[in-house]
């Protein structure tokens, strides 16, 4: 009898243990659901973004031409005769003057070291020189760039990167695609607030992030911006951020 009682009471005992359980936990979910609720209900914060291809409007091209030599009079020489053909070449192709552009020739001298130690032995000199042509053709210059070859045949010592081209155009394409940024923000807003059955109200703050400028269809992006000069068809991306009040 003694056994039976107390299974009894030890049974009671777990169902009531086991309401009171459901019953705060119940309440508890109902709490925390209100706390986020409230939390999130003010505002929302959106990013918006816009894009546009472009075709870039500028181009640098920066070449070196270098000559060694026993002497430094021999070497400056050798890369003022180099100059002279890069200018042919590009004369030749309808490069006006004012669009080309000339540094100053630097020299040096190669010393000889031993473990590390000069000898002072002068082993050669080298002198260079740039030339920098700058033109809105960005099609031409790509087209010399790939016809360099033919002055290189020649056995002028060029060094150059590339092309590099530019958007004149961005300053004054910033406006429209921030505007569109901002339009794309409201729509993103709009569409999360609408499946739960909200409205967005006013702004309450906005930020731009950098502009990215691409290669065509690339997904290079930097979190401080990027600016890709290798490519002449670019895409400009436009990000804002937005936080809206909510209804």
């Amino acid at each position: 009898m003694y056994i039976e009682n107390k299974n009894k009471n030890s049974l009671f005992a777990l169902a009531i243990s086991v309401v009171v359980l459901a019953a705060a936990l119940a309440w508890g979910l109902q709490h925390v659901g209100n706390g986020i609720a409230r939390r999130g209900g003010d505002t929302v914060s959106v990013r918006g973004t816009a894009q546009r291809n472009i075709k870039a409007d500028r181009a640098v091209w920066k070449l070196s031409v270098s000559q060694s030599a026993e002497t430094a009079a021999a070497a400056i020489a050798g890369v003022s005769t180099g100059v002279d053909q890069v200018v042919k070449f590009m004369k030749s192709n309808d490069v006006a003057d004012d669009e080309i552009v000339f540094g100053s020739i630097t020299s040096f001298a190669n010393k000889e070291y031993i473990d590390g130690n000069s000898t002072g032995r002068i082993l050669s000199y080298e002198a260079s020189r740039e030339v920098i042509i700058r033109m809105d053709d960005v099609d031409k210059v790509a087209s010399l760039a790939a016809d360099l070859g033919e002055v290189l045949a020649l056995g002028v010592n060029i060094y150059t990167g590339g092309p590099e081209y530019y958007l004149d155009a961005l300053e004054s394409l910033r406006p429209t695609l921030l505007a569109e940024a901002m339009t794309d923000a409201k729509l993103r807003a709009e569409t999360l607030l609408g499946a739960v059955d909200g409205k967005i109200g006013e702004v309450r703050s906005v930020s731009s992030g950098p502009f990215q400028v691409t290669a065509r269809d690339s997904t290079n992006v930097e979190s401080g911006g990027y600016y890709e000069t290798a490519s002449i068809e670019k895409t400009v991306i436009a990000t804002v951020l937005v936080e809206f009040a909510t209804k």
